[in-house]
């Protein structure tokens, strides 16, 4: 077997837990005007987000395409020697500009099903994509004297319609052209439509490509709280009103990911990997992970013992855990500890990972990954090539996240002194990625 053929067996194996995890589940993509305005002679970036739909699709997820189209109006109306205005982010979109509006959205909705068409054919599959008028507008209104006329705000989402062409297979694609019950014309924000869907489809998640610029320095993974103190920290523009948005907007959508634009297959890549590619913000939840302090030792303390007793975790003293209280980082929630993991140099290139344990009232939350990627993290900012690990019963879930078998002579010298040989520990390493 080839070394092609070996990566592909051991990439499917890798995904199939998370194809499984996926099955049935709806999603709502936000696709921005960049990715619109590709010249598709030179750039295949739609055409191959089409075929990861399909594809998507085909292992049995249910998918909703919002579509911005930004630049596209900005070429339009320049084209057609119209001039508009801009406040509090928004457009104002006039009775001039609807004309034109309502071309522009023709086409790029044109070009969304001729990509779909292409990459429907090449795949071999019947999948439709379908539009309608399932979201119904208002006027925004008059905002500190600005009219924004023909600019809407969303009233109604028709989800039991949506829902109805999802079960049957079709992928449903929204625009920003909307209309009142009377059947007047507005130009809808695509974002803010794909945040209202996705709450009303009551979707699994939420994927947003955006901007690098928008991205730059996001961590793999957020809670809202890290999310609220990034943001008021931010100085990008793009990446400011991008955080902004989702502070705003976030109820009821549990899962929100943002991704690069210009990734390819960034979609499979951050649904059917473990480490994915870009960040998903988790909007159920209200704890945070931080360095701990003299003041959790207690927690801690409380949170080991019964990990303890069972021989799982090496016996700490509260003596030594003030001593060590530098090495640990803790997950808190309203102040109660429900988490925690160390970190200790071992030497200049490895550094070891104990102690990590999960209040069992919050097992089954993926807060073992967040601390896991917290504890990396940190070790990859000190500069360690190599994370240790010393373990008598996790071994599988450590294996599944990115370990190695390692034998007790591959671990530095003075760890190597100290194994406890009655305990049978098997050693684990994880070769990290700067």
């Amino acid at each position: 077997m080839q070394q092609s053929e070996l990566d592909f067996v051991n990439n499917l194996r890798q995904s199939s837990p998370y194809i499984e995890a996926h099955q049935g589940k709806t999603i709502v993509i936000y696709i921005p005007s960049e990715l619109l305005s590709l010249d598709s002679e030179e750039d295949e970036r739609l055409f191959q987000l089409a075929k990861d739909v399909v594809l998507l699709n085909h292992l049995g997820m249910k998918t909703v395409i919002t579509l911005g189209v930004e630049l596209q109006l900005n070429e339009a109306f320049e084209r057609d020697h119209l001039t508009w205005e801009t406040h509090f982010n928004c457009r104002v979109t006039t009775k001039e500009h609807l004309k034109t509006f309502v071309e522009t959205i023709g086409q790029a909705r044109a070009q969304i099903e001729s990509e779909f068409t292409e990459a429907c054919s090449e795949e071999q599959s019947t999948l439709t994509i379908i539009s309608g008028n399932w979201v119904t507008a208002r006027p925004k209104g008059i905002i500190q004297g600005i009219d924004f006329q023909h600019t809407g705000a969303l009233r109604k989402i028709n989800h039991e319609a949506i829902a109805r062409s999802l079960s049957i297979g079709q992928v449903v694609l929204l625009t920003p052209l909307t209309y009142s019950l009377t059947g007047e014309m507005f130009n809808l924000n695509s974002l803010e439509q794909a945040f209202s869907v996705a709450k009303a489809l009551e979707a699994d998640k939420l994927m947003i490509f955006s901007s690098p610029e928008s991205l730059v320095d996001l961590p793999k993974q957020m809670s809202m709280s890290q999310l609220n103190a990034l943001n008021t920290q931010t100085s990008e523009p793009k990446q400011k009103r991008l955080l902004s948005l989702i502070q705003s907007t976030h109820s009821k959508i549990k899962r929100i990911h943002l991704l690069d634009q210009n990734e390819p297959g960034a979609i499979l890549l951050e649904l059917f990997t473990r480490d994915g590619v870009g960040t998903m913000i988790f909007t159920d939840r209200y704890h945070h992970i931080r360095p701990a302090t003299f003041e959790d030792v207690s927690g801690i303390l409380m949170l080991i013992a019964p990990l303890e007793e069972e021989g799982i975790l090496v016996k700490r003293s509260r003596e030594k855990l003030e001593l060590e209280i530098e090495n640990f980082v803790v997950i808190a929630r309203d102040d109660h500890i429900i988490g925690c993991a160390a970190l200790y140099p071992m030497d200049e290139q490895s550094a070891e990972m104990a102690c990590l344990a999960i209040d069992p009232a919050y097992q089954g939350q993926s807060l073992g990954e967040e601390l896991l990627q917290a504890i990396e993290k940190q070790a990859m900012q000190n500069r360690f090539q190599n994370l240790f690990l010393l373990t008598t019963h996790t071994d599988h879930w450590f294996i599944e996240h990115g370990f190695k078998k390692a034998q007790v002579a591959e671990l530095p010298e003075k760890k190597q002194s100290l194994y406890n040989y009655q305990r049978q520990s098997k050693v684990l390493v994880k070769a990290l990625k700067a």
